[in-house]
């Protein structure tokens, strides 16, 4: 990404936030700098604080739309927050004149709903460890992710140290080996040792 065109996403993320009346946190301008660098990192801040969209918004303004497949990958712990997860992300789109598909994938998934997601892959998954694993062990697994440019975890403080976390981070190596260039972020509101935690992610 150039440095012109990193400067027009900058700027129109930004303006997004104020758009919604918003004051811009410090942890979200570092977050949105360095998702624009192709950076990964680690963002810890308070629940409620505007974690979300430090990492949708520079996801969805530096988006390509000739580039098809999954663009942001979301894993969540807890299928309890997917809708809510799903419904930020698609609003904050909208709002960004960005025509994205936000899908969730868990257990609860129909299987009309999952038929649908391989005929019309979705610019953003929002899925679990253990159904990102059943994806990445189908026929032609690589083709969604092919143009993969970031792998969000939420709750990571829920999966650090635990099996499902093992199965995470398993199936962040596989999908690095599909895109060497892939961006990797945590999100948490209650990890102490941060550079440990972010090592390991």
């Amino acid at each position: 990404m150039s440095n012109k065109t990193k400067d027009t996403a900058k700027s129109k993320a930004l303006k997004w936030f104020a758009k919604q009346g918003w004051e811009v946190h410090a942890f979200q301008k570092a977050a949105i700098d360095a998702y624009l660098a192709g950076k990964g990192g680690l963002v810890n801040a308070p629940t409620g604080s505007g974690k979300t969209y430090s990492l949708a918004i520079p996801s969805i303004v530096s988006h390509n739309p000739k580039k098809k497949g999954i663009h942001l990958l979301w894993i969540t712990p807890l299928r309890s927050l997917a809708t809510e997860i799903q419904e930020a992300i698609a609003t904050a789109a909208n709002s960004l004149d960005c025509n994205w598909h936000v899908a969730i994938r868990n257990g609860d998934t129909s299987t009309k709903e999952r038929t649908r997601q391989k005929k019309e892959i979705p610019q953003c998954l929002v899925t679990t460890p253990e159904s990102l694993h059943l994806l990445l062990a189908q026929k032609k697994h690589d083709d969604p992710f092919k143009n993969l440019d970031a792998v969000v975890v939420d709750e990571w403080h829920e999966l650090l140290g635990s099996k499902r976390g093992v199965q995470t981070e398993l199936a962040i190596s596989r999908l690095k080996h599909i895109n060497p260039k892939l961006k990797v972020w945590g999100i948490s509101a209650t990890i102490g040792n941060l550079q440990q935690a972010m090592e390991v992610l």
